[in-house]
């Protein structure tokens, strides 16, 4: 199936799922929640000593692309519907989309400004930042221990979209070395992507309008295409991808009306 066949699919899914409800539903909720993320899995495998290993003027390229990302932030809408399942327990069908941001380590972007200031290069580098928009659809548990305290479950699946912005140097940067060797520098400009993506995550409710919890987001397989842009060759185009499974540890903070 294809990605918009996929999406086309979910949108669907997602009408019949809260139409199916519509006739039990005992109260909407419109939900919005800030978000902290610590990238996992092979979206930080690699530091910045592991990096410089591949290339010092240029560190992080189509190889080791979305290996090195830093702690980021967020923020996600939600809507649902509350069905009143008895005795203190609620299902709440959902429906979610979420905007993610991690930019490079810190480390790496030091490198980057070092290299530029030291060379004399006289260009100022671009280092990668990722963006992610999971959207997905879910189901979460509730139960109402005292009117203050309602712990909570919940699963969804969906699928996200990756969009990388570019990195490396200006297209003509070049730099001669002590032996008089000029070393030329391009950007990579990298294809948005996306896969399929599930999350988990578990917390409370402080009162009727505020959450805390902790999530894992899965943000699935992604097949990483680029475009290598350099001074000597300003067209050069590649096929090839990278995959990369990508992860999210995630503190969430929600306001539900």
């Amino acid at each position: 199936m294809s990605k918009s066949n996929y999406f086309k699919g979910l949108c669907v899914a997602v009408a019949m799922f809260f139409a199916g409800f519509g006739a039990q539903a005992q109260e909407l909720e419109f939900s919005g929640y800030f978000n902290g993320f610590l990238p996992v899995a092979e979206f930080n495998n690699l530091n910045a000593d592991d990096l410089m290993s591949f290339n010092t003027f240029n560190p992080i390229s189509r190889t080791n692309i979305a290996t090195s990302a830093s702690a980021g932030i967020g923020a996600s809408l939600r809507a649902g519907i509350w069905l009143d399942v008895g005795a203190n327990n609620w299902l709440l069908p959902f429906a979610e989309v979420s905007f993610l941001w991690n930019p490079s380590k810190s480390k790496i972007r030091d490198v980057y400004d070092n290299n530029n200031r030291n060379n004399e290069m006289k260009a100022i580098p671009k280092v990668p930042n990722y963006f992610n928009v999971p959207v997905q659809v879910g189901l979460k548990y509730r139960y109402d221990l005292t009117d203050i305290i309602r712990p909570f479950a919940e699963a969804s699946i969906g699928f996200d979209m990756m969009f990388i912005t570019k990195n490396g140097y200006p297209n003509g940067s070049s730099y001669v070395d002590g032996e008089g060797v000029t070393h030329h520098f391009g950007t990579y400009a990298y294809k948005p992507n996306g896969a399929l993506s599930w999350t988990v995550g578990a917390g409370t409710y402080l009162g009727e309008n505020v959450t805390v919890g902790l999530y894992y987001l899965d943000m699935g397989v992604h097949r990483i295409g680029y475009t290598s842009r350099s001074f000597n060759d300003s067209d050069a185009t590649s096929l090839s991808v990278e995959k990369r499974h990508l992860g999210e540890l995630a503190l969430r903070i929600g306001f539900h009306f």
